[in-house]
């Protein structure tokens, strides 16, 4: 909480109008300016400066002035951010949350002339927590969203990574690149011979730990790895489960000693 009667306060004072607002009574740049000014002298709080977006819809963060106001509040040039109504801030409640929120890392308050939303004030730091809940809960919907999506793919048999040796993407699908898979298929019956690390990597211009990642990757017996489980994709295996389940018993056997190759 701040003084509401504090000479050394630095205001920033933010103002937009969209293109269709710019004639209507009220939502003037200038109405907006004054209103805010206004607000600042009742206060007895300095103006730092004044961000001004004209002809920029709050539909979107990607304002040149709003921008500018994020980058200076990081750099800690003022306390408050004042505004003279909170849709000239954001008109998304997810956006105006998570930048409510950007600004309580950087110690910034938050402060509209004409709504009862005064971040300055005890009860403004109450506010501030339901901010921060209301954030968390956002993330975490995000977050179920991506896992749904993830979860389909993989049901779907989708492959989610960057396409191993051996396999090219062809409309959004896994297929084999037979130039690629042969020589896998070399790789692996290389090593379920018995033959070194130093040499197969040497033969195929391959880093150790690029080797050791092909040896050990599921998608080349037909599936799919996903935190920590496996399902069957829907792209054709290039070795069978045999040859890999060999080929990963001999890597379990010398996997404490892979620093000395």
């Amino acid at each position: 909480m701040i003084s509401t009667e504090n000479s050394n306060i630095l205001c920033a004072i933010y103002v937009r109008v969209s293109t269709e607002e710019q004639a209507k009574e009220g939502l003037s740049i200038k109405a907006q300016i004054d209103r805010c000014k206004a607000f600042c002298i009742a206060r007895c709080w300095e103006v730092h400066k004044v961000y001004k977006d004209a002809g920029f819809s709050a539909a979107t963060t990607n304002r040149p002035a709003f921008q500018l106001l994020l980058a200076d509040a990081e750099a800690k040039k003022f306390s408050v951010v004042l505004v003279y109504k909170i849709d000239r801030f954001s008109r998304k409640l997810k956006d105006l949350i998570l930048t409510l929120e950007e600004l309580k890392k950087f110690n910034i308050h938050f402060t509209s002339v004409t709504e009862q939303i005064d971040t300055t004030s005890a009860m403004g730091e109450a506010y501030f927590q339901i901010i921060g809940v209301f954030a968390q809960l956002e993330r975490g919907m995000v977050s179920e969203r991506v896992q749904l999506v993830f979860r389909n793919k993989i049901d779907s048999g989708e492959y989610l990574n960057r396409s191993p040796m051996g396999y090219a993407y062809k409309d959004k699908k896994l297929i084999i690149n037979e130039s690629e898979a042969s020589k896998v298929r070399e790789i692996f019956n290389m090593r379920v011979a018995g033959v070194h690390y130093k040499e197969i990597a040497s033969k195929y211009s391959l880093p150790v730990s690029t080797l050791y990642a092909l040896l050990h990757n599921v998608t080349y017996i037909g599936k799919i790895k996903y935190q920590g489980k496996l399902y069957s994709g829907n792209h054709e295996a290039i070795i069978d489960e045999e040859l890999f389940n060999k080929v990963n018993g001999i890597e379990k056997k010398v996997h404490t000693t892979l620093d000395k190759y």
